[in-house]
């Protein structure tokens, strides 16, 4: 009885604790869009929107769609490298307060090692999307609201952060039906020396640049 006692208040500490983490994640996340927003000098975001329209093969004064300058400001939060060498999510780490919180050495690390990444649906449950790695083959459980927009076996593309056993979304979803793009991505990491996570970093921009905004099913 006593073990039996020790398991479910290990299990309710660990559920107060995933609770916790994933809220001052969210929290994080909200503060880095509105410092993108609202306090990144507009030269930066100009020089940057040149950089990003030639990787991704556009004209740079064309209008982006909703769905574009989203891809786009993902892109300038976390890969995008500014004049020092730093990207702008390390310039906002830089300006917070010299104090923090016990979390923020964990949460700031997994935030710089997080990648655009594609998923392929498995099935949608309430708000978790259970899907498998594109890349790795691993199989995964992914927090997020906008689960009702995406369907079982389409390649989706998002941003997360690892939350005890299960992946937080800390970006929009982002769907690609265009299977020529999915394959040509899978035959250029497979012909490439580089690590899963330093490809994603350089080139899916590219592959997910064409996917579709998300439609309510």
């Amino acid at each position: 009885m006593a073990t039996m006692n020790n398991i479910i208040h290990f299990q309710a500490l660990r559920k107060e604790k995933e609770k916790q983490l994933s809220s001052f994640i969210c929290q994080h996340a909200a503060s880095l869009h509105h410092y993108v927003a609202r306090d990144v000098n507009i030269r930066e975001k100009v020089k940057a929107k040149h950089i990003f329209s030639e990787k991704v093969g556009c004209v740079p004064t064309s209008i982006f769609s909703k769905m574009e300058e989203q891809l786009f400001l993902d892109w300038f939060a976390y890969d995008y490298a500014t004049i020092r060498g730093i990207t702008i999510y390390q310039t906002f780490v830089e300006q917070l307060s010299k104090k923090g919180h016990p979390l923020d050495r964990i949460v700031h690390a997994l935030f710089m090692a997080s990648v655009l990444e594609p998923f392929k649906v498995i099935k949608c449950d309430g708000n978790h999307i259970y899907a498998e790695k594109l890349i790795t083959g691993e199989k995964c459980t992914i927090k997020s609201a906008a689960n009702k927009y995406v369907a079982q076996e389409e390649i989706i593309f998002l941003r997360s952060i690892p939350v005890f056993d299960q992946l937080l979304c800390i970006s929009d979803l982002y769907v690609q039906r265009d299977q020529k793009s999915i394959v040509s991505m899978l035959q250029h990491f497979e012909g490439s020396s580089n690590s899963w996570r330093t490809f994603l970093k350089k080139f899916a921009i590219n592959y997910s640049w064409t996917s579709q905004p998300l439609k309510e099913k």
